[in-house]
């Protein structure tokens, strides 16, 4: 049975008409009237009762005008989810993020989408960057974003952003009276290292840091996630890098500095495989991607929960020295990841810090 001919038989009922029912159709009369036969022959009943001028509906043509009405809505109804389906508005996709990205710009991203795909089903999975490694491995996660590049199994990567490493020291460390940490300062430390299949990457960038500067790194190996390592830098257990956005995470004995000569960055990506993705996939991966691409985004994912601290504790940034390295100066921020290139800032005496410092100069030394 065609729907094509239940369309014909509820448009010819509610016009009660062939003539008019063959316009809106855009059919001929007599076309019409062949169709509601085989119509009619397929079932084995009779819809019309054809005798009197104009024809009438039987019993049976009432009942089965009344399913096919319902019939055809919830086709529309099914097609109209296709099509959201199709078009990546509808469907689900499973969200696996380290735990330390809480404290960035991602759960702002994730809420604007959850606000502009009210009918996408987002269950999102907080792990440590080898757990969500093997779970997206095994098909249980769709997307993931990594504190690094994962470049196995044919999965596919793109960099979100970087921001650079912090220490975590002891509160009364020697190191905690310096304003800044050099990377030989840590020479005699017991270092708290992640696995290097953890983050291959954000690993061995912090591990040649370290030989470049004279040493290799001895200290304990933890598994767990930067919580786990400022958490045993409280305990006393030795010092930690962590990224710079994780320094809204407040956690007693413990203090960060500014990590430099030389400063090294940790790399967030968005993961996925080629082959699992659909359009509802494609969509988010998009959304992520271009949040972190706005021409008004100051690409520093830290900013909203840095500034949002320095509100509860009634600072104004700009005017704040939060352990160590300076708050943001207010208005618009330029990145350059080249000194020198024309694209950098210029001298303006607007933007000078307290004491005649230049702001802009000062802001790009602490984020290079």
């Amino acid at each position: 049975m065609e729907t094509r001919r239940l369309e014909m038989y509820v448009s010819l009922v509610d016009a009660q008409s062939f003539r008019t029912a063959a316009e809106q159709l855009f059919i001929s009369q007599p076309a019409l009237s062949q169709q509601i036969i085989r119509l009619e022959s397929d079932l084995g009943i009779q819809l019309l009762d054809r005798s009197t001028r104009p024809f009438t509906v039987t019993a049976a043509g009432r009942e089965f005008y009344i399913r096919c009405r319902a019939v055809l809505d919830q086709i529309r109804d099914l097609e109209g989810l296709l099509n959201e389906m199709h078009r990546g508005d509808m469907g689900r996709v499973r969200l696996a993020m380290a735990v330390s990205l809480v404290y960035g710009h991602l759960p702002s991203v994730v809420k604007d989408y959850r606000t502009t795909s009210p009918r996408v089903d987002l269950p999102i999975t907080y792990a440590n960057t080898a757990q969500i490694i093997d779970e997206l491995d095994g098909g249980r996660q769709d997307v993931a974003v990594l504190y690094t590049h994962y470049q196995q199994k044919g999965f596919e990567n793109r960099e979100l952003f970087r921001e650079p490493y912090l220490v975590a020291v002891p509160d009364d460390h020697p190191l905690a009276a310096q304003s800044e940490v050099a990377v030989a300062d840590l020479r005699n430390e017991q270092i708290i290292t992640i696995p290097r299949h953890a983050a291959p990457e954000n690993h061995d960038a912090l591990i040649v840091a370290c030989m470049k500067a004279g040493f290799s790194p001895r200290g304990p190996i933890a598994a767990g996630s930067y919580h786990d390592h400022i958490g045993m830098v409280s305990a006393g257990s030795g010092v930690c890098f962590l990224p710079r956005s994780l320094t809204a995470m407040r956690m007693p004995n413990v203090v960060y500095r500014p990590l430099v000569e030389p400063t090294i960055e940790a790399v967030v990506s968005l993961c996925w495989h080629p082959d699992r993705v659909t359009p509802v996939i494609t969509k988010f991966i998009d959304h992520v991607t271009a949040a972190y691409r706005r021409p008004a985004d100051p690409m520093r994912p830290w900013l909203p929960a840095y500034q949002d601290l320095l509100a509860e504790r009634g600072s104004e940034p700009g005017t704040a020295d939060w352990h160590g390295w300076p708050a943001p100066q207010p208005g618009p921020l330029r990145l350059t990841t080249d000194p020198g290139s024309p694209d950098d800032p210029t001298d303006d005496p607007d933007d000078a810090a307290p004491g005649g410092t230049d702001a802009t100069t000062e802001r790009e030394e602490h984020s290079a």
